[in-house]
């Protein structure tokens, strides 16, 4: 009877023998996985942590709720718009007074070339420059109260005009008195036919700028004399300027050998001598052809001797001086 038991009950142990091993390996498997193991307690990485933390509240940071700190560089220019353009005041322009002097530009040759006019204060000498341009035939300019002389000159001062008092008396052969004409400017008055056309003042007669180094704007002629007799008499040297007809002279004293004319403005000139009877000696060629004597600005120009004292009557020019 025992002897039966036994033999079943071990039957029945060996059929759940396995089953009763699968069962307690997978419950130690998942136990292993899930509970720590007793005694050993992870350290955090405190760096990673950190980071990872800040990477978080940077995504997750709701926009609009920035520092109300001051804004960086780089933010202010992505904020900032462009200003408006600033916008200058145009300048008051101030008006230029009306001109209060006019007259006719004039000269003896066809056309007017270019040249420039002055128009000089008599009590302070100051002076208003004024250019005139080529063929222009008419000036007006605005002037300061007080009292001018007006005259014009070439560019090279090699022949000068000016508002003379033959210009209202007509310019004709009557009109001898070449002298500069005053004219008186008042605030309110306009004048008119201040006209700058004179040209033949003859030599002297139109001043020259002040200020003006009339060395640098002149030249001059010199040479020696001889005459046909014995000794040389007192003689008055002329030179002629053969562009403007104007003549310059000078006078000798008896005895002289050699003569100088200065301020002579630049040009081409004649040379003759006279005595007091009206006699001429030039200097000239062989043929009795005066010789052109250049002068220039600044310079003086030498060698025109007047030596040609037998040249037939009337084949030099008579003498133009008082």
């Amino acid at each position: 009877m025992n002897r039966k038991s036994s033999k079943v009950t071990e039957r029945r142990w060996s059929a759940f023998t396995p089953a009763l091993l699968v069962a307690a390996a997978l419950w130690l498997a998942l136990s292993s996985c899930v509970l720590p193991v007793k005694g050993i307690t992870p350290t955090p990485d405190q760096t990673k942590l950190e980071t990872l933390v800040a990477a978080t509240l940077n995504t997750v940071e709701p926009v609009g709720t920035a520092s109300p700190s001051a804004p960086t560089a780089t933010q202010t220019a992505t904020v900032t718009s462009t200003p408006p353009p600033t916008i200058t005041p145009t300048a008051l322009l101030t008006p230029t007074p009306a001109p209060n002097v006019s007259g006719k530009v004039c000269y003896p040759a066809e056309g007017v070339p270019a040249m420039n006019a002055y128009f000089q204060e008599t009590t302070t000498n100051g002076v208003v420059e004024l250019p005139i341009a080529t063929n222009q035939t008419s000036y007006k300019i605005n002037l300061p109260q007080g009292t001018y002389i007006a005259y014009a000159w070439m560019p090279d001062f090699s022949l000068g005009g000016l508002y003379s008092k033959a210009v209202p008396c007509g310019l004709n052969a009557s009109c001898n008195d070449h002298s500069p004409l005053p004219f008186t400017v008042t605030t309110g008055d306009t004048l008119t036919s201040i006209d700058l056309c004179d040209w033949y003042a003859g030599p002297f007669n139109v001043p020259y700028p002040p200020g003006q180094d009339h060395s640098k704007l002149t030249g001059s002629i010199a040479g020696g004399l001889t005459f046909p007799s014995e000794g040389i008499p007192k003689l008055r040297v002329v030179a002629f300027n053969v562009g403007t007809r104007n003549w310059y002279y000078v006078n000798t004293n008896p005895g002289s050998t050699a003569y100088t004319i200065s301020e002579l403005p630049p040009g081409t000139y004649h040379v003759v001598a006279y005595d007091a009877k009206g006699n001429a000696g030039g200097y000239a060629d062989a043929s009795h052809n005066l010789i052109d004597v250049m002068v220039k600005a600044g310079e003086k120009t030498s060698g025109a001797d007047i030596t040609d004292w037998y040249a037939p009557p009337g084949t030099f020019p008579p003498d133009p001086t008082p």
